[in-house]
């Protein structure tokens, strides 16, 4: 919401109604425009940039649902304008790592209990890993399973072209290190 506090016009899109409601009740919520739905809500030529956070862009696993959503996005930003995202190399194998050993982690929470969570990989079909994510609290478990696709470099350039973008920038790490080159974020 850092945008909005800094003057800038601010939409928020999502599906999940309850992950909107969350984002309503933060500290300076009410200065952004809320869409409950998907990309094809977005309004033609509005947005001189769109970003798609925490690796959202992966959720997209076919490659027609992937397809539509650039040219969501193609038509609602303005001429010039610029699409943002990250997405996981699939060289680096992240999901090898997505164990209850080498992906366990314990965080405090602000009331002071503790939640442990880990990923385990439940299956691999080609490019799309499906995975659960477990959350252990004081009163119980959560689970959480969804799937990802791991494209290629390759792919994410043919298909953001085909969706009528110009790839400026592809990085392999959050410092803009080479593909490659860093964590395969």
């Amino acid at each position: 919401m850092g945008m909005s506090a800094a003057g800038h016009r601010v939409t928020g899109v999502d599906p999940a109604l309850a992950s909107l409601e969350a984002a309503r009740r933060k500290p300076g919520a009410e200065r952004l425009t809320w869409i409950e739905g998907t990309s094809a809500f977005l309004p033609d030529r509005s947005f001189d940039v769109a970003l798609m956070t925490s690796h959202v862009a992966q959720f997209f696993v076919g490659n027609a649902d992937w397809d539509a959503v650039l040219f969501d996005f193609s038509r609602a930003i303005v001429p010039g304008g610029r699409l943002l995202f990250d997405t996981r190399d699939p060289r680096a194998r992240a999901w090898e790592r997505w164990n209850p050993v080498d992906s366990r982690r314990t965080l405090a929470m602000s009331d002071g209990s503790a939640v442990t969570i880990w990923t385990e990989v439940i299956a691999i079909a080609g490019t799309a890993v499906t995975f659960t994510h477990h959350y252990v609290l004081e009163d119980g478990e959560l689970l959480s399973t969804s799937t990802l696709r791991f494209r290629s470099e390759d792919e994410v350039r043919s298909s953001l072209e085909r969706a009528g973008f110009t790839v400026e920038n592809i990085f392999g790490g959050w410092n803009r290190e080479p593909v490659g080159a860093a964590d395969g974020e």
